[in-house]
């Protein structure tokens, strides 16, 4: 049976062994003082030290100086050639503002105002009309238990293109200028024209004769369409004569169209 002790020997082995290194971790030379003061030649060599230290400082400070100027003229070319290129570009700008004047002026003078010039600018809607005509007001029924009361896109449709048909100059929806490329669409329960919604009553407004516009609608396609949808399904419309109804023209944006010709296939 062993005897327990107070420490282990594994304990007490690595406390020794601490206590060795710590006793043994300065080298026996760092205790010994030494009393001999240094050599000349670590004077000297000292002292060339140093001197060799100040000499490159010396010499760094002297390039430095002598660098400063070339550096200071690069710099100085930098502003200059950026200021050259700013000049070029500001040139080139003035110059393409003054060509697209000279475009301005070009179209202008190339296009006169007189009466041929002037109607085909009222059939594109890029000039504001006033005249007499018709202006047609059509909104849903009011029963709500009618589906087919509710006015569509394709009822607005027919009525501007019976307008049109009967001889109508120029051709508004709730002040909205129809031309060539204007839309009448449905966007879920509500009607959009040129991809704007419009709402109830749909004003309709058309210049011309207004006692030929007048006939010829109610006589043809259109108006019968109509009074049978007032018949059948309750949709409201009245129909006046106007000796003045104005149209605004239409958006720039709305006379600008892009296209290309089509090509024959050579096979």
């Amino acid at each position: 049976m062993s005897l327990v002790t107070g420490e282990e020997p594994g304990a007490r082995e690595a406390e020794s062994i601490l206590e060795r290194l710590a006793a043994t971790a300065l080298d026996d030379d760092y205790y010994v003082q030494h009393d001999t003061p240094p050599s000349s030649l670590s004077r000297v060599l000292t002292g060339v030290v140093a001197a060799l230290f100040g000499l490159l400082l010396t010499v760094a400070a002297v390039q430095t100086r002598n660098d400063r100027p070339a550096t200071e003229a690069e710099r100085d070319a930098l502003v200059e050639n950026i200021q050259l290129r700013q000049d070029l570009v500001d040139g080139k700008q003035e110059s393409a503002e003054r060509l697209r004047e000279e475009i301005a002026d070009l179209q202008a003078a190339s296009v006169d105002d007189n009466p041929g010039t002037t109607a085909l600018k009222i059939a594109a809607a890029a000039l504001p009309v006033e005249g007499p005509g018709i202006v047609l007001q059509v909104q849903s029924s009011e029963d709500e238990d009618q589906p087919a009361g509710r006015l569509t896109d394709t009822d607005v449709q027919l009525v501007v293109n019976g307008l049109w048909l009967a001889g109508a100059e120029a051709v508004a929806v709730n002040g909205h200028r129809l031309t060539a490329t204007s839309a009448i669409r449905s966007a879920g329960e509500a009607i959009t024209v040129n991809f704007r919604s419009v709402t109830e009553p749909i004003v309709i407004s058309a210049i011309g004769d207004d006692e030929t516009l007048l006939n010829q609608w109610e006589q043809g396609p259109s108006g019968r369409y109509l009074q049978e949808r007032g018949e059948a399904a309750g949709i409201e419309y009245r129909v006046q004569r106007s000796d003045d109804v104005e149209l605004a023209a239409a958006p720039e944006a709305r006379l600008s169209v892009s296209a290309e010709p089509l090509r024959r296939s050579t096979s």
